[in-house]
């Protein structure tokens, strides 16, 4: 009996000291509040070859992070929404497209280099591997007033092309 003690306290001990790690560092939990952050007003700086502009609103009680975004081109409006929200600890958003489908991406934070990498993990109304959309995406906080978002769009299986735009709060 005294050695089965032992060895419990010895297991007890042993758990107690072991290092515990700590959930809030590159979390999705802190990813999303980065974006909480961006809550406003915002249009694109002086180097974008458009004007656009994105209106970020805390819904749904504060889980959700709605953005709009809004642009004309060739004199039509151009519009796509985008909802962030938490997954349990994975930041993630769905991206309503103008293309007709939406992604859903998953998130990983870099707080060292003050961004969120997301990536494809699912997609709706998608009629074909082929088809375009949009398969990835870098928010890169830059100061309070500023960040920059770089989207891949990805066709016939391989990046198109990417949009570079950095956005100014206003």
């Amino acid at each position: 009996m005294r050695s089965l003690v032992k060895v419990l306290s010895v297991l007890v001990l042993s758990v107690a000291i072991l290092p515990t790690p700590n959930p809030a560092a590159g979390s999705g939990a802190e990813a999303f509040e980065k974006l909480k952050s961006l809550v406003g007003h915002w249009e694109t700086d002086k180097t974008n070859m458009q004007k656009a502009t994105l209106d970020l609103e805390l819904t749904s009680g504060g889980t959700a992070v709605l953005e709009k975004f809004h642009m004309v081109e060739n004199g039509k409006p151009v519009e796509m929404t985008t909802l962030y929200f938490l997954d349990g600890d994975q930041v993630k958003l769905t991206h309503y497209c103008m293309a007709g489908n939406q992604p859903t991406m998953k998130g990983s934070y870099a707080a060292e280099a003050k961004t969120i990498t997301f990536d494809l993990v699912s997609i709706s109304n998608l009629k074909n591997a082929d088809d375009g959309h949009m398969h990835h995406a870098v928010y890169t906080f830059i100061d309070n007033d500023h960040f920059k978002t770089t989207w891949t769009f990805r066709k016939d299986q391989k990046d198109a092309f990417t949009e570079d735009v950095t956005y100014v709060r206003k």
